[in-house]
């Protein structure tokens, strides 16, 4: 329970609320409502880069499905894509609870429902997580009668948000069980993990029409100088367009760098963000396990300060807390798990921690376009001294889009 919510259960007190929830069809772009007012038959692929609305427009398209009573399921790729994408889809206006699910949760029932095998997995991998084995799945699949599986009538329509990070054989596989409405949410530049999907096969799988493409250009979300950061780390990749460069302003980015021994003072700094305004959600996002509890454990040992301790919350694994994101406060995760998230405030920890793979040096250029395009207002990224790492071969060099500091 946070005995710093009225009454010790339920909302915040004022100082700490932010606001959290999606915009009316009235203040939508003419692209956003292009989108919005596409058929629900059929299917429909919606590409954009970061802060283009591509969530805001999912999430409304699953309010179209849930007034019309059209049966549904909203996937995301993780769990705390889930929490956020929950709470945008209710308000005091629209109080219905989204039919969503993690891709692969919902994959794996539908799958053993469907076939009445069990989902076929691989060894555990060093971290312990066993990966589908997609071969089986196709074998299982190709081998069961032509009759089996939901009728497309009565198959429900799907909504996929940030579908990159699904593999094309979780999109080949829905197509064999008789899926055939889909909308489908994706940037091919915002790939982190290795079994994904390029635009290109999202299309190739699911059959869909070039004319069935959209295309979200304008950034919504970023102010001037975030947004400037983030477009020195885009590849170039032309499958989803580079988005606009807002002319909103805001502080510069900064890369810090610092001694082991003021690393108290960095998290008191940042602390102090909060302190400053309750009302802020900062997202610190760790390149790994070990740095991010690191992080919670510096973070949580920070002084209290004028208002109090502020909220510290962090999410990984089987540890889900009730992540609110209609409050101010400090969230700690990992960078795979900032897909489709947004910050005010986004804080890169021990970026040293990365790891530039030397024949696909896009790919940790990809993680960076995603950690830094969650602000809304700042980025700041942490470097240790001392530590040698190869990932200052992709940081911008020009001061006006990256500047950089001592901590000494």
């Amino acid at each position: 329970m946070d005995r710093n919510r009225e009454g010790g259960i339920g909302r915040a007190p004022a100082a700490r609320r932010r606001r959290f929830a999606l915009p009316g069809v009235q203040d939508l772009s003419k692209e956003q409502e292009a989108v919005r007012a596409l058929p629900t038959e059929g299917q429909h692929l919606i590409v954009g880069g970061p802060g283009t609305g591509k969530t805001v427009v999912a999430l409304l398209r699953a309010r179209r499905h849930q007034r019309e009573r059209n049966p549904y399921v909203f996937l995301v790729f993780n769990h705390l894509l889930k929490r956020a994408s929950d709470q945008l889809f209710r308000d005091e206006l629209f109080p219905g609870e989204l039919s969503g699910a993690t891709w692969w949760g919902w994959f794996r029932d539908r799958f053993e429902a469907i076939t009445g095998e069990a989902l076929p997995r691989k060894p555990p991998g060093p971290d312990g997580f066993r990966p589908i084995d997609w071969d089986a799945v196709g074998e299982i699949v190709s081998g069961r009668p032509a009759s089996g599986g939901p009728r497309s009538a009565a198959a429900p329509l799907v909504v996929i948000d940030e579908g990159q990070d699904m593999p094309p054989q979780f999109y080949r596989t829905l197509v064999e069980f008789g899926f055939e409405r889909f909308f489908v949410a994706a940037d091919q530049n915002q790939q982190i993990l290795d079994d994904h999907s390029s635009r290109q096969s999202i299309e190739d799988e699911l059959n869909i029409n070039p004319g069935n493409v959209f295309k979200l250009r304008h950034n919504y979300r970023n102010c001037g100088p975030v947004a400037k950061l983030a477009r020195a780390f885009w590849t170039g990749d032309p499958a989803s367009p580079p988005v606009d460069l807002p002319s909103r302003p805001g502080p510069a980015a900064w890369l810090c760098e610092y001694a082991e021994r003021r690393f108290a003072d960095i998290c008191r700094s940042i602390v102090k963000i909060v302190d400053r305004d309750p009302a802020k959600l900062i997202g610190v996002i760790a390149p790994n396990n070990e740095v991010r509890r690191r992080y919670v454990d510096g973070l949580r040992a920070a002084a209290c300060l004028d208002n109090g301790a502020p909220r510290i919350e962090t999410f990984f694994g089987r540890r889900r807390p009730d992540v609110r994101f209609d409050e101010g406060g400090i969230l700690v995760i990992n960078a795979q798990a900032c897909k489709g998230l947004e910050f005010d405030v986004a804080v890169l920890a021990d970026i040293d921690g990365h790891r530039v793979p030397p024949t696909d040096p896009d790919a940790v250029r990809k993680r960076f376009y995603v950690m830094v395009a969650r602000a809304r207002e700042q980025v700041i990224l942490l470097r240790r001294r001392g530590v040698t790492s190869r990932i200052d071969e992709i940081l911008p060099d020009d001061p006006a889009v990256l500047r950089r500091k001592d901590v000494v």
